[in-house]
């Protein structure tokens, strides 16, 4: 996920540049961000617009995701210095990224805020199309002790958001699903 797009940019330069040096094959760089997001129309068509910003629609907020500080509408100039070095886009939506969230705490004792979070569903799904013995990392970015008030509040998830909660029903994450058939 890309907030000002400082870590993706950093860290993507690096291991590009660092995979060239030692001679191995160069690494995928994926940005993760939620729907409506123009930074994905930018990574995936070169073009930092989504159909929320057609003229006649245009609002003051476009579009509201659960997940806060990331889903830029803009090309920041961090992100900018990184975008060669970018080479996909996935997009997480909040369901997801809550079902995500809940299914780490449960299973793997990680508390985790949103960002985080969304960037653990965009590397299982890039996983998923990726050779077996493949290594995938991504960035564990927030901790779920700064999201308390939004995204790890029921009430506020359910009521104020329309999401479902996962400990009211057995909720797997839609990307794991496939693995708990």
């Amino acid at each position: 996920s890309a907030g000002t797009g400082g870590t993706i940019a950093g860290v993507a330069k690096y291991l590009k540049e660092q995979s060239k040096i030692a001679g191995t094959r160069s690494p995928r760089i994926v940005l993760v961000d939620p729907p409506g997001s123009s930074l994905y129309n930018k990574i995936q068509h070169g073009v930092a617009f989504t159909h929320q910003q057609a003229e006649q629609r245009l609002k003051r907020h476009r579009y509201d995701t659960l997940a806060e500080g990331i889903g830029l509408d803009r090309v920041t100039h961090n992100l900018a210095l990184g975008l060669p070095y970018i080479d996909q886009a996935v997009q997480v939506s909040d369901q997801d990224a809550v079902d995500m969230a809940h299914w780490l705490l449960e299973h793997e004792g990680l508390f985790v805020g949103s960002s985080s979070a969304m960037n653990v569903v965009g590397a299982v799904r890039t996983a998923q199309d990726l050779p077996t013995g493949s290594v995938v990392v991504t960035i564990i970015c927030d901790a779920g002790t700064r999201h308390v008030r939004r995204f790890w509040n029921r009430e506020f998830v359910v009521k104020e958001r329309g999401l479902k909660w996962p400990g009211d029903t057995v909720r797997i994450p839609e990307s794991l699903r496939r693995y708990y058939s």
